[in-house]
């Protein structure tokens, strides 16, 4: 089974916490002894900021944030922004007795505008 969430249209965050990627979000079902392979891919974000812009993405499930994380920052200290940047994160999630809420969270860097103007997805593969 396959669970999909794509966005759509422009979407950007200046938070320096974890804020949900607004459309990146559903349930996986119950299933204790198996697990689901989670897949946030944002092939063309980026950043502009004064200062190595940059951005922080990250799974939540159940609203608690795993520390597997990814994310880029530019290796110059001023740009108006960082260019294209893909970026993928892919977190395996063992199931409980219940059904979860994944929600896929990104932040800015040292100030950053983090930006996302084509669809970013957030998959789900259940075995």
């Amino acid at each position: 089974m396959t669970i999909y969430a794509q966005t759509s249209g422009t979407q950007s965050t200046t938070s320096d916490s974890y804020v949900p990627i607004p459309g990146l979000t559903f349930n996986i079902p119950e299933g204790v002894g198996t697990s689901a392979l989670i897949i946030l891919n944002l092939p063309y974000v980026y950043a502009e900021g004064p200062a190595s812009p940059g951005g922080i993405f990250g799974i939540a499930i159940n609203g608690a944030v795993s520390p597997v994380v990814g994310g880029f920052t530019s290796g110059t200290p001023i740009v108006p922004n960082t260019g294209r940047v893909p970026t993928t994160l892919i977190v395996n999630i063992p199931l409980a007795g219940a059904a979860q809420t994944i929600t896929a969270l990104w932040r800015g860097v040292r100030g950053s505008t983090v930006i996302i103007d084509s669809p970013a997805t957030l998959s789900a593969i259940l075995n």
